[in-house]
């Protein structure tokens, strides 16, 4: 994911006079190009991204088209105060590009495993909330939020991720996108872990068309219709996120709103630091969100 972000970011930038870049001490390897091509529109503002969140503001406002780029935690959780009042507030439109979502960076331990922010970015007014599940997906979303006049916070995996969508045509910023068709069950899914969604999908749809899956690449605004819509009829829900909750929520309450009768389970991170150094795959697992564990929960509620 992160590659094809920057492969978005230089082609913008050879057409946009006003693209800048600013880093916070990360991205050197990723981004020699750019600073060789264009220094005066990178600026590194090594460990401080707090200042990096108001130079961003500030540019902005005099007309730039500003990108925000450093790993979550240290973006989006050390700079919360200036993201919320400098950026958000006046309504600018920044993007904020974080890496290393999720347990990317799982061996680097807690510090580096932003498992809360998608609820941490959705809470703040004005922000739009990307949450793509492949390097395919960033690409349209990069070139889709080029309109769009608020701040825009987009999460990706730090590198390596597979392409599960062969057709982009139908990927809508703000809408929720239909991966299968399924008459008794929907999983809802957002980011990364859609591909373990999409593989229960495919495996419970072997023989019949029972799992409708959808996934929810814009967090926020969150499109509650197609939940609801799609929710419509089946006697099972489930959410599939790589998030302390986020997705989930949502999702319920969406639910709740319609008046559904489904059964709901969901497949999260719980509220705690994971204390485990370690691969992305191998934490997620230990926390039950694996193929085989999903299938097996939903054969027992199904049984």
């Amino acid at each position: 994911m992160r590659n094809a972000f920057v492969k978005e970011l230089i082609e913008q930038m050879n057409v946009d006079k006003n693209a800048v870049l600013l880093t916070a001490d990360v991205g050197w390897n990723s981004f020699d190009h750019i600073r060789e091509k264009y220094p005066d529109r990178f600026v590194n503002m090594g460990l401080s991204e707090q200042s990096m969140a108001g130079v961003a503001a500030g540019m902005a406002k005099m007309g730039k088209n500003v990108f925000m780029y450093s790993i979550i935690p240290f973006m989006l959780y050390r700079a919360f105060e200036q993201i919320r009042d400098d950026i958000c507030y006046p309504d600018l439109p920044v993007r904020l590009v974080g890496t290393g979502a999720s347990f990317s960076y799982g061996e680097a331990g807690s510090t580096h495993q932003p498992f809360e922010d998608l609820r941490i970015a959705s809470a703040l007014p004005n922000m739009v909330v990307l949450s793509p599940s492949d390097p395919r997906e960033v690409e349209v979303l990069f070139k889709r939020m080029k309109d769009v006049k608020h701040p825009v916070y987009m999460r990706l995996g730090r590198t390596g991720e597979p392409i599960i969508h062969n057709n982009h045509d139908n990927i809508v910023l703000g809408k929720t996108l239909k991966l299968t068709e399924g008459k008794d069950i929907l999983i809802v899914s957002t980011g990364f872990v859609t591909k373990v969604a999409l593989e229960v999908a495919k495996i419970l749809n072997a023989k019949d068309n029972v799992v409708e899956a959808i996934e929810m690449h814009t967090f926020m605004p969150f499109d509650y219709e197609s939940i609801i819509d799609a929710a419509e009829g089946k006697k099972l829900v489930i959410t599939v996120e790589d998030n302390n909750g986020a997705l989930e929520e949502k999702v319920a309450n969406a639910l709740l709103k319609a008046k559904t009768r489904s059964r709901f389970i969901s497949f999260k991170i719980p509220d705690q630091f994971t204390h485990i150094a370690a691969k992305q795959n191998y934490i997620l697992r230990s926390y039950g969100i694996s193929v085989d564990n999903i299938i097996k929960q939903i054969r027992t509620v199904m049984i």
